[in-house]
């Protein structure tokens, strides 16, 4: 034990800017760290919450409330260095190399949980209302999918052992562009012909060769839903295909955009055939959406993962 030792001013002042509530394990106070531990994450989380499209009058677009521990971690952190009880026990993490190896195992198991396991994201646009609305947060959940990113950059690729369903939704980097990441449900699997007309989905599903009989194109079950009438004046419907069942927006005013829908060879503008590894996407928000009627099939090692929480 050393009871002479006492931490330094500007080392506390410095870990507080760089390491941020860190600095208080430096400085030998545990508990100050795990409270503003836990008072940046609520508000790191309430400006993430208030900075997805805020309205433009909006008194606290542009103004994040984290910003404000910028000064307190360095300004309590010294005051804590010029009152330092040196008769405490001083715990092996205050030191300098004791807080920065904290950090850093810190900051690799954040990496490594949202590379490679879960990962918040916040939904920008209104293209999945009603069942995903913009602000909304999810929790993605990437086991299986093999494609492992972190704010953009490819940490690792392997070879996917999950597949998403029909219904499922999905988070996955855009065909056309892998910068940007889309969240849409799964309508077509694999080998599926998918026609969308006059606003209803049909389904032909693949054959084996050593079938007898195929299966015939079938639309998808669709009513008005009971619980909700509308949202912004338009009507919601409740679709269903086999026990997936959500809601979607429609415009029965909309035209379909034919002439914008991607063009597979040897089908009508508004048919698909899904190749193998690939799925189509479509947005529950169906006349505001983007999605594989535009920019084609998804393939399978796009795709990040399925959201299994929405805050």
């Amino acid at each position: 034990m050393d009871k002479q030792w006492t931490p330094k001013g500007w080392l506390a002042i410095v870990f507080g800017i760089i390491f941020q509530p860190f600095t208080f394990l430096y400085v030998n106070k545990q508990k100050l760290f795990w409270a503003y531990t836990l008072l940046a994450i609520t508000l790191m989380t309430i400006d993430t919450k208030l900075q997805i499209n805020p309205p433009n009058e909006a008194w606290y677009k542009d103004i994040h409330f984290s910003w404000v521990l910028f000064l307190i971690f360095p300004a309590h952190a010294y005051i804590s260095t010029k009152i330092y009880d040196v008769t405490a026990k001083r715990s092996w993490y205050a030191s300098w190399w004791g807080t920065l190896l904290c950090f850093i195992f810190a900051l690799l198991s954040i990496v490594s949980v949202r590379a490679f396991y879960f990962e918040p994201i916040s939904i920008p646009a209104d293209s999945m209302s009603p069942t995903l609305n913009r602000s909304d947060i999810v929790l993605v959940n990437k086991q299986g999918y093999g494609n492992y990113r972190y704010h953009g950059f490819q940490l690792a690729k392997s070879e996917p052992s999950e597949s998403p369903g029909r219904g499922d939704i999905i988070v996955f980097q855009s065909p056309k562009n892998l910068k940007i990441d889309f969240i849409k449900r799964v309508i077509g699997l694999p080998g599926d012909k998918v026609v969308y007309r006059d606003k209803n989905i049909y389904i032909k599903e693949p054959c084996l060769k050593s079938e007898v009989s195929c299966s015939e194109l079938f639309m998808f079950e669709k009513s008005k839903s009971k619980s909700v009438s509308s949202i912004n004046g338009l009507p919601i419907y409740e679709e269903k295909f086999d026990d997936k069942l959500y809601s979607v927006i429609i415009d029965p005013q909309a035209t379909d955009r034919l002439d914008y829908y991607f063009n597979q060879d040897g089908t009508d503008r508004d048919e698909w055939i899904v190749p193998d590894e690939h799925y189509f996407v479509l947005g529950d928000n169906r006349d505001n959406s983007l999605d594989s009627r535009f920019f084609g099939f998804v393939p399978k090692g796009n795709i990040i993962g399925k959201p299994i929480y929405i805050w």
